[in-house]
């Protein structure tokens, strides 16, 4: 995988990404929004923010929680300033080097951009020194477990440059607890027939 690839994929999908993806969209985000509970001013970075549909969900949700965006990718953003500026800052940058301070937010949540990320342990661990203590993970992504997603996964290595890897739910479990995030639990969801997904939440040390 390269940053330039995921740049150009999206850049160029950034236009009908939504209507495209609307119900795989819909449904990984719900499932992160779901794991979220949101207190009035609280700081919530979301890693990949891509369009800003999750974000959008957290805002109408809790008008007063802070929430930040991030994506390497200038298209999505442009899309996601559109339906959330002045409401929600974003950020052109790529997870393995976010532009917040140690310890300046109370959540980080990241759907479906992981299994893009060229270096995924340097991304946990920059999720970690941007959360407080006792601060709050939340990861939605493609899980391996599934057949239907070690398919894509084989196939999206020869013919998408922009892909890295698919991780099964025990992987990540690894990665973030190399990342010395704890209390770490992974669950399992198939969200239709094709798509199956991981639900990672797990806590930096109080």
């Amino acid at each position: 995988m390269s940053l330039r690839a995921v740049q150009r994929e999206y850049d160029a999908l950034a236009g009908h990404y939504d209507q495209r993806w609307k119900g795989y969209v819909a449904a990984s985000t719900a499932l992160a929004a779901s794991r979220l509970e949101l207190t009035p001013n609280e700081w919530l970075l979301d890693v990949g923010c891509g369009t800003g549909a999750l974000l959008e969900q957290l805002h109408r949700r809790a008008p007063s929680a802070r929430l930040i965006g991030v994506d390497a990718t200038v298209g999505m953003l442009l899309r996601a300033r559109a339906r959330l500026a002045p409401a929600v800052l974003l950020v052109e940058s790529t997870g393995e080097a976010l532009p917040l301070a140690d310890a300046s937010v109370q959540s980080v949540v990241s759907t479906s951009a992981l299994h893009y990320m060229e270096d995924a342990p340097r991304a946990l661990r920059e999720m970690h020194r941007v959360l407080a203590p006792g601060g709050r993970l939340v990861i939605v992504d493609w899980c391996a477990d599934f057949l239907t997603m070690r398919a894509l996964d084989v196939a999206l290595r020869v013919f998408d440059r922009a892909h890295t890897q698919t991780f099964t739910s025990a992987a990540v479990q690894r990665l973030v607890a190399g990342a010395n995030f704890e209390r770490i639990n992974v669950a399992r969801e198939k969200i239709d027939r094709f798509w199956g997904l991981f639900v990672l939440i797990a806590r930096v040390p109080s």
